[in-house]
């Protein structure tokens, strides 16, 4: 081999070797990395929690809690009328559909949703779900800060409610 070539490739080589010997510093103000905590999750099946009593139902809907918290709401709720316009003053909801069909108006928008379909509703807006098609549908919402029902604001006639809160 040729020195220079040699001399060549070992410099182009330093910039990598040194990243090596020398790895990136953490930016916390700790400059420590961070640790991992032990702390229970939460995996649970949609059967496990409609064996509980639903937390609301307006009839139109019925409403299981799946995580409760102060900072978080976490809501299976199963669709078998229309859920009439209203909005929420107290929270955003976060909603992924996971079963049956949906038409789901938001502000000024109305889409049909099914399974896997996303949607976020800001606090405040307006928003209407009807049940598309036979049998029923699902969809979890997850609403931070956690919304009231109490505090609905029914722009239509609002459902009959057996709140169980």
């Amino acid at each position: 081999m040729r020195p220079w070539l040699f001399a060549v490739g070992a410099v182009a080589l330093v910039p990598f070797v040194s990243v090596l010997a020398d790895p990136p510093k953490h930016e916390k103000a700790s400059d420590q990395p961070p640790k991992e905590v032990e702390e229970p999750g939460l995996m649970v099946s949609r059967s496990e929690v409609m064996k509980k009593d639903p937390v609301a139902d307006l009839g139109v809907a019925r409403y299981w809690a799946v995580e409760k918290g102060k900072d978080v709401w976490s809501l299976l709720v199963e669709v078998n009328g229309t859920i009439p316009l209203h909005f929420h003053p107290d929270g955003v909801h976060r909603m992924y559909v996971l079963e049956g069909k949906l038409k789901c108006t938001v502000g000024k928008e109305t889409m049909e949703m099914g399974p896997g379909d996303y949607m976020l509703i800001p606090k405040g807006v307006r928003h209407k779900f009807e049940k598309v098609g036979e049998g029923k549908a699902y969809f979890v919402t997850v609403d931070t800060p956690p919304i009231n029902p109490a505090n609905n604001v029914w722009l239509e006639p609002a459902p009959k409610t057996s709140d169980k809160k």
